[in-house]
């Protein structure tokens, strides 16, 4: 584990726009953006057509698997454009499918409606345009359900992607830097 997070320290410190933190989340992050992810997927029927099956959760920006411990009871798919930690990844969760490739590519590509988890930075980050965009337009065309993401700014990342409802459904004292967990259905 030690390893891992002076790896992604590394990389943040290579690339702080794209990384956005200079530590996978913790624990007690993670296991907030699980409950909000539970409650969000709960909230959705599935999906007509689908044999009353649910639809799919799309982890975006995976990373190291911080997150993914705490939802892969729901079975997501991960989506880590790093191919170091898209390789962490596929050891770690062998039973998961990851695919190594940006969120920009994997929200183009969208062609059934899914649940979206993330943690790509979306405050202040010129990067961050693109894939708010795909978001509104996604959501706009009912191929997402919902989003939950994470992150260190005050201020609402999503607020005119045209979510209906959208929400801070927690905020993490004992992270550093302590973040907030957001909610869009």
């Amino acid at each position: 584990m030690l390893a891992n997070r002076r790896g992604f320290f590394h990389k943040f410190l290579r690339d702080p726009e794209r990384i956005g933190a200079f530590a996978p989340a913790t624990l007690q992050l993670a296991q907030k953006v699980s409950k909000a992810t539970q409650q969000a997927y709960r909230n959705h029927p599935a999906v007509p057509g689908s044999h009353g099956l649910p639809f799919r959760l799309v982890e975006l920006g995976a990373g190291t698997g911080a997150l993914t411990r705490t939802i892969n009871v729901l079975n997501p798919i991960l989506v880590e454009r790093d191919a170091e930690w898209a390789a962490v990844l596929r050891r770690q969760f062998p039973a998961l499918e990851v695919r190594t490739q940006c969120a920009t590519s994997t929200l183009m590509g969208l062609a059934e409606p899914v649940g979206i988890v993330t943690s790509i930075p979306l405050l202040n980050n010129p990067h961050g345009v693109q894939p708010k965009q795909l978001l509104a337009r996604k959501y706009a065309e009912g191929l997402i359900r919902f989003c939950v993401l994470y992150t260190y700014g005050w201020s609402d990342p999503l607020k005119d992607v045209g979510f209906p409802v959208g929400y801070r459904s927690s905020f993490v004292a004992l992270n550093f830097p302590p973040p907030s967990v957001w909610v869009y259905q």
